[in-house]
């Protein structure tokens, strides 16, 4: 297994809009995203995050594979179910033996676990900058997700608190 995460839009996205993109660089040491997954974070657009996902990428710590870095083939097969960054984030955790593949859509985490590929989601991410002091109280972060949209049950909100001694 190597060091790096792969990163589906989602949660780059989430993180960029609550002001937390900055943990990821803190918290792995590469990240990378497949060039679907780029195509859908529109770093250039005039919305919330935006911005931060181009310094990330300007900045080189978020890095965009290219398509010869995965199979055309898994890329193939996962895109009868799935969209084409979940597909690609996939096949890209796949080929380069991914640490974990950061995803939080229910269809593709579990087509991921079904392939043997490490999954975490932006809870997993907040949970270990917390435990590392990066930030002091994940409810805090959580509330500021669900404000901008970003959808988490409530008994997921519950486990995360819970996991973190809230």
């Amino acid at each position: 297994m190597s060091g790096i995460v792969i990163a589906d839009a989602s949660p780059l996205i989430g993180l960029a809009k609550i002001g937390q993109l900055p943990l990821l660089p803190l918290l792995y040491k590469e990240i990378w995203i497949p060039p679907a997954v780029h195509a859908e974070l529109k770093p250039d657009a005039k919305r919330p995050g935006s911005e931060k996902l181009k310094q990330a990428l300007e900045a080189g710590w978020l890095r965009v594979a290219a398509v010869e870095q995965f199979s055309a083939e898994v890329y193939g097969e996962l895109s009868q179910t799935l969209d084409p960054g979940e597909s690609e984030a996939i096949a890209l955790a796949e080929a380069l033996n991914a640490r974990f593949l950061l995803i939080d859509e229910r269809r593709g985490r579990d087509m991921a676990a079904r392939r043997g590929i490490p999954i975490a989601g932006i809870g997993a991410v907040l949970l270990a900058a917390k435990r590392h002091g990066h930030i002091t109280n994940i409810t805090t972060e959580l509330n500021a997700l669900q404000k901008v949209g970003y959808r988490l049950s409530a008994t997921l909100v519950q486990k995360l608190v819970k996991l973190a001694e809230e």
